[in-house]
């Protein structure tokens, strides 16, 4: 539930307010769900964004 709700806000931040680096966002992603998540959470998380943040050419 905690990484749906992580990729729910860098989604939300990575397509509809572009004023932040799409990478910004993907690190600040990560840094929350090792504090807020599983052991697992962080690469889950950046796999995720990474692989969005290049099919839709955000990087």
């Amino acid at each position: 539930m905690v990484d749906k709700n992580i990729l729910r806000l860098a989604l939300f931040e990575m397509m509809l307010q572009r004023e932040v680096p799409p990478a910004v966002v993907i690190d600040e992603a990560i840094e929350i769900s090792k504090v807020y998540g599983t052991e697992s959470s962080p690469k889950f998380i950046n796999g995720i964004l990474d692989a969005l943040a290049k099919r839709e050419k955000l990087k």
